[in-house]
């Protein structure tokens, strides 16, 4: 993974809330839930080897990507949509559900342990 890709950017976060802590915990839970239902529709989705509901889980979490500076996930997942458009659902899969897993991880540590 290329070093510059982050797996959140607490700075924008913290622009955001202005030193309110309530405010803060409430973006965080949004974003630990966000990133929690995605990681169970985009896996359910490569087990099924569904791609609309893989569709549907990238789209869901779009705004929070871009909003939080999800980058590390967000490129995982543009790569996996090429991929699966591509080549379809071939032995590159389980690399690739192992890159979004410790991406979804990294983001959830990183989160719980912000606060």
């Amino acid at each position: 993974m290329e070093g510059n890709l982050e797996n959140i950017d607490f700075i924008k976060i913290e622009e955001m809330v202005e030193d309110d802590l309530d405010f803060r915990n409430q973006l965080l839970d949004a974003i630990e839930i966000a990133v929690e239902e995605l990681e169970s529709a985009y896996l359910k989705g490569i087990d099924a080897e569904d791609l609309e509901l893989i569709k549907q889980a990238r789209h869901k979490i779009k705004p929070t990507l871009a909003l939080f500076g999800l980058k590390r996930i967000s490129h995982i997942l543009a790569l996996g949509k090429g991929k699966m458009l591509d080549d379809g659902f071939g032995p590159w899969i389980e690399a690739h559900r192992l890159e979004f897993k410790e991406a979804a991880l990294a983001i959830l540590t990183e989160v719980r342990n912000y606060r």
